[in-house]
């Protein structure tokens, strides 16, 4: 190949490049469904709600806390509760701003029924 036939090769590479970087699609941590933000807020309510009851609000036991995760939209965290047996079983996402916490009882708002109602995670 000759210097003209080179330096056509390399301008048409120049103008290829910029094409083939803006096809890319650029991935931000912040534009991400579940952002560090909230994967650090889940990881500092471990320590405090993993292994508590959750009592429903006529005082049944409604489970135990297995773990603290954010929701599959990204936009809350939840607590994951094995439900009780008598109330179906199977584990449950459970909003973490639903949770309140009375002297050392952590409750959730609601009957049996209700939670009883609530899909198996």
């Amino acid at each position: 190949m000759n210097r003209l036939g080179r330096a056509a090769a390399r301008a048409l590479l120049l103008t290829l490049i910029p094409a083939c970087a803006a096809a890319q699609p650029v991935r931000s941590t912040l534009s991400d469904p579940v952002d560090s933000v909230m994967q650090m807020s889940a990881a500092s309510l471990m320590p405090t709600l993993r292994g508590r009851w959750l009592y429903a609000d006529d005082g049944s036991r409604v489970g135990q806390v297995r773990e603290v995760r954010v929701s599959e939209a990204g936009n809350t965290l939840v607590a994951i509760v094995a439900r009780r047996r008598w109330l179906g079983g199977g584990d449950i996402a459970i909003p973490v701003p639903t949770l309140r916490q009375d002297g050392a009882t952590l409750t959730v708002s609601g009957s049996t029924r209700t939670i009883r109602a609530l899909p198996p995670r």
